[in-house]
């Protein structure tokens, strides 16, 4: 089994574009796609509003494709602890989603994300986080792999996954190392030669998850990092698979 732990559906169209996702997905072999939300369809301080109409959207798409889709519950933890618990009440309870999407709105050492963080751990969900490091254009509350860290070590109980190896490099596996509690994805910019094979070297493969950050990124490309990794094949199918039905509880 194939499961990319990270894709996003699209707000407009959004049957009509996962068909075209989950075809082309099928076509190499992707079983399970995580749907983490249309999350910057508002911008990067998305309203209770819009939040709940982004989580909408991804119930509606998990529903019509239930054998394919994955649902993560998307929040914003600048809004209140009233609103976030009615929410993941919604769609991690009701709707039977299987993690929580955390974006750019508020930096992961904050600490109103302890509420979610305590949630999480109640109702044994991942949360996956964005990160990257940036020179340029970083947003003001942007998470970066330090940042991941800080939260990993005030919640050892809960499992994070750091988003897009490729954003986070050499430096940012190296500030998750210490917390066996932080998984990172494969997602984010095009393959990087050596990035994926020294991630198995200090972190393990079993704390890799592929992901492709489709629509933005293209299925073949990042399988490929996946496939043409120097890494045994019992490590691949790991990366490919077996964490992510561990993690998320898939049988």
């Amino acid at each position: 089994m194939i499961i990319d732990i990270h894709t996003h559906p699209c707000l407009d169209r959004p049957f009509e574009t996962m068909e075209t996702i989950i075809r082309s997905a099928k076509k190499l072999g992707i079983d399970k796609l995580c749907l983490l939300g249309d999350v910057l369809y508002f911008g990067y301080e998305p309203t209770p509003g819009q939040i709940r109409q982004i989580n909408d959207s991804t119930i509606a798409i998990v529903k019509r494709y239930p054998d394919t889709l994955i649902g993560f519950c998307f929040l914003n933890p600048a809004h209140s602890k009233e609103f976030i618990f009615e929410e993941i009440d919604r769609c991690v309870i009701g709707e039977k989603f299987k993690g929580i999407k955390l974006e750019v709105a508020v930096n992961a050492r904050d600490r109103r994300l302890d509420p979610i963080m305590e949630k999480a751990h109640e109702l044994k969900v991942p949360i996956l986080h964005h990160s990257w490091y940036k020179v340029v254009d970083k947003k003001p509350n942007e998470s970066d792999p330090s940042d991941i860290a800080d939260l990993a070590s005030r919640f050892p109980e809960v499992n994070i996954i750091m988003a897009h190896l490729s954003g986070c490099g050499i430096r940012g596996v190296l500030d998750i190392r210490p917390f066996p509690n932080v998984y990172v994805d494969t997602s984010g910019s095009q393959p990087i030669s050596g990035m994926v094979e020294y991630a198995v070297e200090k972190l393990g493969a079993e704390r890799i998850l592929f992901g492709s950050d489709v629509p933005g990124r293209d299925f073949s490309c990042q399988l490929g990092r996946i496939y043409g990794a120097k890494i045994g094949e019992k490590q691949r199918r790991l990366i490919l698979g077996t964490n992510a039905k561990r993690l998320l509880g898939i049988k």
